[in-house]
């Protein structure tokens, strides 16, 4: 490795820079101070605006040194820092590094910690030379890994019982990385349908999806052993998502917070072949990940799309999103690959 320190980075939206001390009072205002942004972290927020000013001043003064790494991340267009990305843990031996990063509520969804990240990861990695960069979050944080996937990393695994935070004193962790070989590989492709001839459009597929009204999801169950139910789905062909509803806990629910992948398998009916007993029928998978909606409102809506499936009885589905919405929790699952055939079973 070359040790370089905190250099200045540079993004489409993002100046990430070392830490001054006059950065106290808008890490403090921005998000130092929020309950929310340090739910999963092991700090506390900070109780006024002179905690962040100790803490911004010790950073500049450690900003000589080569082994250290912490930046502010600054939005270009508000000139101030809203955030702040490191590295947390630094192995010598097998040249890794782990980062860790927060921030402000305000900034939250719009992929700016996504792209502060991968600034960070190509210049560890490709200016640095370490080998591999990790981090790693609460598994009740799922958001967290959203980010890391966005800069290329892979979930390893889930360390059970391994972390600790203002959230839960003894959690699980999923740990995730990245190696310096896999920084401008591509990710591997599905597999294609071995029958070419029998593989549908992507229209064809589409359409089932949205006329069939149930099929079985897929998930990483207790024990690593695959989980599969019947459930049913609603597709939304304006954000191209597929929708479910569930209880608020349960064996799936546990699968998706340890492991976000999964596949979705629908089928049309059957039509007999003109020989009188063998079947055609369609099939659709689709590969994906799985999100919890956060949104209430947008969760009560997905609610009422699938009941729409099943009745049109408007009144009686508003009373009952009245009387169980509070108890509903909904999911999507965002394709990254769909497949789907014409089988005849004979």
């Amino acid at each position: 490795m070359d040790h370089k320190g905190t250099r200045r980075l540079e993004t489409d939206r993002l100046l990430l820079r070392a830490f001054s001390p006059e950065d106290g009072d808008a890490m403090f205002r921005n998000w130092a101070h929020d309950a929310e942004v340090t739910r999963y972290l092991t700090w506390q927020p900070h109780a006024d605006a002179s905690v962040s000013r100790q803490i911004a001043d010790a950073w500049a003064k450690e900003t000589e040194k080569k082994d250290f790494y912490q930046w502010a991340i600054v939005p270009k267009e508000l000139g101030e820092p809203i955030g702040s990305i490191s590295v947390v843990h630094i192995n010598e031996q097998y040249e890794t590094a782990e980062l860790g990063y927060c921030i402000g509520r305000a900034w939250w969804g719009q992929g700016l910690t996504a792209e502060a990240l991968r600034a960070v990861v190509e210049y560890l990695i490709r200016e640095v030379h370490f080998r591999k960069v990790s981090a790693r979050h609460d598994v009740h944080n799922p958001n967290s890994g959203k980010v890391m996937r966005k800069a290329g990393m892979k979930q390893e695994g889930i360390l059970r019982r391994s972390g600790s935070n203002n959230s839960d004193p003894c959690c699980d962790l999923a740990l995730y990385s990245i190696l310096a070989e896999e920084l401008d590989t591509p990710s591997p492709a599905f597999r294609p349908v071995a029958r070419v001839k029998q593989t549908l459009s992507p229209e064809e597929c589409i359409r089932i999806l949205k006329q069939q009204k149930r099929g079985v999801l897929s998930v990483l169950g207790d024990g690593d052993y695959p989980y599969a139910l019947p459930i049913n789905h609603w597709y939304d062909p304006e954000d191209g998502k597929l929708y479910f509803h569930s209880g608020m806990t349960g064996h799936k629910i546990d699968a998706m917070r340890r492991w976000e992948k999964a596949s979705f398998c629908v089928m049309e009916q059957a039509e007999t072949a003109d020989d009188g007993w063998s079947l055609f029928f369609h099939s659709v998978i689709v590969f994906g990940r799985l999100e919890i909606v956060e949104d209430h409102d947008r969760a009560l809506e997905i609610s009422r799309r699938l009941s729409y499936q099943f009745t049109d009885d408007r009144e009686y589905i508003e009373w009952e999103v009245a009387h169980a919405g509070h108890r509903v929790l909904c999911f999507s699952l965002t394709p990254e690959h769909i497949t789907g055939k014409r089988v005849h079973e004979k």
